[in-house]
């Protein structure tokens, strides 16, 4: 886990899967350190929007937009067969480009003329599109935590965890370099590249 502002890596730590309560623990050390916090740009986890609210109830939330349309990506995949999941998903791709409230009212439109078709049963009563409902229900989820940096202008919020994960594959390459090493030398070069180091 990474925590980065303004292209340098604050904190991170090793673990085996994200919890919640890790990040629980890493900001209150950045806090320890003297850290404050004027935004989180997050990728979408679910239950951290509630952590960080609760914890840091005045700092603005900003969801990653790259994630957001991996997630519906995910549920729609990048070819759709259906012409609901067609819109969604070229709705999604456009995300970077519009102000919240246009996109809020194309999504909305997108709901009510697909209501009907999302409500559909297959022959065991259950709900025949669950993938699509699912991509519309992520949306909903995060819609008021996506156009966060437009309310915010003089925070300079990004909207995209882009600086963090662009430089997972420089730091994955280079640890690949040296993949024979021992777990011990392997954390020790891992901490000199998360550092600055080169």
């Amino acid at each position: 886990m990474i925590f980065r502002a303004e292209g340098k890596n604050l904190l991170w730590r090793y673990v085996k899967s994200e919890r919640l309560d890790y990040y629980l623990i890493e900001l209150s050390r950045l806090v320890d350190l003297s850290i404050t916090f004027k935004s989180f740009t997050i990728d979408g986890r679910r239950g951290l929007i509630q952590l960080l609210q609760k914890y840091y109830p005045s700092v603005p939330i900003q969801v990653c937009h790259f994630h957001m349309v991996a997630i519906v990506t995910r549920y729609t995949t990048k070819n759709p067969q259906t012409e609901c999941g067609v819109e969604l998903r070229e709705l999604i791709l456009r995300l970077k480009n519009f102000d919240k409230q246009e996109f809020i009212d194309q999504f909305k439109d997108l709901q009510i003329k697909y209501k009907q078709f999302l409500l559909e049963r297959n022959e065991n009563n259950q709900f025949q599109h669950r993938r699509l409902r699912s991509a519309f229900r992520s949306i909903k989820s995060n819609l008021a935590f996506l156009f966060t940096y437009q309310g915010y202008l003089e925070l300079n919020i990004p909207n995209t965890t882009n600086s963090a994960d662009g430089s997972f594959s420089h730091w994955k390459y280079k640890v690949k370099l040296h993949r024979h090493l021992r777990e011990d030398r392997k954390r020790r070069l891992i901490d000199e590249l998360l550092g600055g180091g080169k």
